[in-house]
């Protein structure tokens, strides 16, 4: 066979998702990107979760993809497979989910979802696979609180308060400059 150049038949593998992709919520994870053919997608009330292999080329595809999402209300355990469904399919190498986002319009969190654990079986060879994106729900935003804000938005928060301490700074000394003229 090999002085044919036939190619080798691939094995079904059972592989995890990245440990680094693990316990957070779609709004929390870094990579939002809605895609019509990934789930769509903002909804109302809704997340889009998108996965994909690391090494599509060595792994082959997804035959199914299980996920343990953490809720308020328990664990929840969710599977996608090669039957599309209106809110899950497996398509043009990628696996997508939609579930319930777990924000009222008012942006308060009720049962967000976040990925305890997901493993998946694919036709190639082993490695690991990644959430690639989230498409959070629309309807209300979460608050900033905690550790966040040391974040991005806490230093530009805090660039924004610096050049207005010192505006003013500039204002006061030329006022004092004017008054003693």
């Amino acid at each position: 066979m090999v002085a044919l150049g036939a190619a080798p038949a691939w094995a079904d593998t059972t592989i995890n998702i990245d440990p680094a992709d693990t316990g957070q919520t779609a709004a929390q994870f870094p990579v939002h990107r809605c895609d019509p053919r990934f789930g769509g997608g903002p909804f109302a009330g809704e997340d889009v979760w998108v996965f994909a292999l690391s090494r599509p080329k060595d792994q082959g595809d997804f035959q199914t993809l299980t996920i343990e999402f953490a809720t308020e209300g328990g664990p929840v355990t969710e599977t996608i497979t090669h039957e599309p469904g209106t809110d899950r399919a497996i398509v043009d190498g990628h696996a997508w989910i939609r579930t319930p986002a777990g924000l009222s319009a008012d942006g308060q969190l009720l049962d967000p979802h976040s990925i305890i654990s997901a493993t998946a079986v694919i036709t190639g060879t082993d490695g690991t696979f990644d959430l690639a994106q989230t498409c959070p729900a629309t309807g209300g935003t979460l608050p900033v609180t905690g550790p966040a804000m040391a974040g991005t938005l806490g230093r530009v928060a805090g660039l924004g308060g610096a050049l207005t301490l010192a505006g003013l700074g500039l204002v006061l000394v030329r006022r004092r400059r004017q008054s003693v003229a």
